[in-house]
């Protein structure tokens, strides 16, 4: 599910009756599906968009910036498991030259949600992407526009686990989610000795990341109310950091650090997100940026038809 920034989808909450509904619930915390990293959910919901904006570095000149506009669908084939479609079209600006712009490669996404313990509001889940390869822009600047000539295999896991059960009244409306994939290229990155020439393959990669939550409505139902407006309840301030690692050798891609610190606001059929980007060194952004997304939910807009699993409509 990954864009420039890897946007993902986000999920609904609902104080009366929690369990309601489709979304990401282990016991009564909700988890957030955040911006940077994918979430352990599985469920029937929408990006649509998600804007992205990151100042890139440039040794010979002037900063350009790096723009990214995603779309993302996800689908359950059965109760927890289920696929997503990921695809968006990014811009690469630099002061003096010609913009780079074009289609990322198109992504799809299975995940099965194995695991979910209420009692200590845990979620894991495993998955596989698939990076197909000249789907999107070929011969500009894949490492912006995330359109590398090679496809790949990225199998990932996913978790999520909510702090209800510790003894600290005010530290259980937190969570701490978390992915962790590695990519595999189907053609290897070779260099000829001789010329120092590259072919157009990729090199294998770690992925992953994590998020720190922290849920408004939990505090208020779970904990204790404050009396703050709803509006207020229907926060939950979050910070993710996503990490990206070359694991084989040769390679042409240096390790990235990306934090993102913004707000989630949530409502019965619609979530919106935004978060701003602090990049953590130089080879993944130049100066803060920002990320926001409008996220639908299908399993509370169309509950009777597209909002349900597929297994369910026959």
């Amino acid at each position: 599910m990954k864009y420039v920034f890897v946007p993902v989808g986000l999920a609904a909450l609902i104080a009366a009756a929690p369990h309601a509904h489709a979304h990401g619930f282990a016991g009564n915390h909700l988890f957030i599906s955040t911006l940077l990293i994918d979430d352990a959910n599985v469920a029937d919901e929408a990006a649509l968009p998600t804007f992205s904006f990151l100042p890139q570095p440039n040794e010979s000149g002037p900063a350009g910036a790096a723009y990214g506009l995603g779309f993302e669908w996800d689908k359950r084939i059965t109760e927890n498991f289920g696929f997503a479609l990921n695809y968006g079209y990014a811009w690469l600006t630099r002061p003096g030259d010609k913009t780079a712009n074009g289609w990322n490669n198109l992504e799809i996404t299975l995940k099965d949600k194995i695991f979910v313990n209420d009692k200590h509001e845990t979620m894991i889940s495993i998955g596989v992407s698939r990076a197909f390869a000249r789907t999107g822009a070929n011969g500009t600047n894949g490492a912006v526009l995330d359109n590398d000539d090679s496809s790949s295999t990225t199998p990932t896991i996913y978790f999520a686990k909510g702090f209800g059960d510790i003894p600290v009244p005010l530290l259980r409306p937190l969570a701490l989610t978390g992915e962790l994939g590695y990519t595999i290229a189907d053609k290897k990155l070779k260099v000829d000795p001789a010329t120092g020439a590259e072919n157009n393959g990729i090199s294998n990669g770690w992925e992953g990341g994590l998020s720190l939550q922290y849920s408004l409505r939990y505090l208020s139902t779970q904990v204790k109310d404050y009396g703050f407006p709803e509006f207020v309840n229907r926060l939950t301030p979050v910070v993710e950091l996503a990490w990206t690692s070359p694991a084989s050798k040769p390679n042409d891609s240096p390790t990235t650090y990306l934090w993102g610190v913004g707000l989630n606001y949530t409502a019965t059929d619609y979530a919106l997100a935004v978060e701003m980007l602090v990049p953590g060194n130089r080879a993944t952004g130049s100066h803060l940026g920002v990320i926001a997304q409008f996220h639908l939910y299908f399993d509370d807009l169309f509950s009777h038809s597209l909002g349900k699993p597929i297994v369910d409509w026959f």
